[in-house]
């Protein structure tokens, strides 16, 4: 004899069997079509982000910062590098992820280099939109896809 929980020892085999239906139909499949979507939209948004972008516009608590904005972008690779490129002739390169809106960048070539995160609060086929905080202070990057 097969233990089943109080309820479903006093039904037929019959009516088990069609549970046991119901189960897969109503929540196993739409529970794997959701995690599958998931994962499925974690690679989207990776996958939106390969290519090379130029900031048009970087504002810090909401006024525009007094860079030269032309000389700062990211180029996104599909093997899951980038490059980065910013005032001062500073660069990093490293390796990218996309994890729940984060977009978590490592750079490989400074020394001590630590991960880090920003929010990608929009992207689409030709703009992106991050937000970051440097020292208490939130930034906004504005960018536009150049290739």
């Amino acid at each position: 004899m097969v233990f089943m929980p109080f309820p479903l020892y006093f039904w037929d085999y019959a009516h088990i069997c069609t549970h046991q239906s119901f189960a897969m139909k109503h929540i196993v499949i739409p529970f794997s079509v959701i995690v599958l979507s998931l994962v499925a939209c974690q690679n989207a948004s990776k996958q939106k982000l390969v290519g090379k972008w130029q900031a048009v516009s970087i504002t810090e608590d909401g006024s525009p910062m007094p860079i030269p904005v032309e000389v700062v972008g990211f180029e996104f690779f599909p093997n899951g590098y980038y490059n980065f490129r910013s005032t001062i002739e500073y660069k990093e390169a490293g390796t990218f992820d996309v994890k729940g809106g984060l977009l978590y960048t490592l750079d490989t070539i400074n020394e001590a280099s630590t991960q880090k995160s920003v929010q990608i609060v929009a992207v689409n086929l030709d703009s992106m939109t991050l937000r970051m905080n440097s020292e208490g202070k939130e930034q906004i990057v504005k960018l536009k896809k150049v290739k």
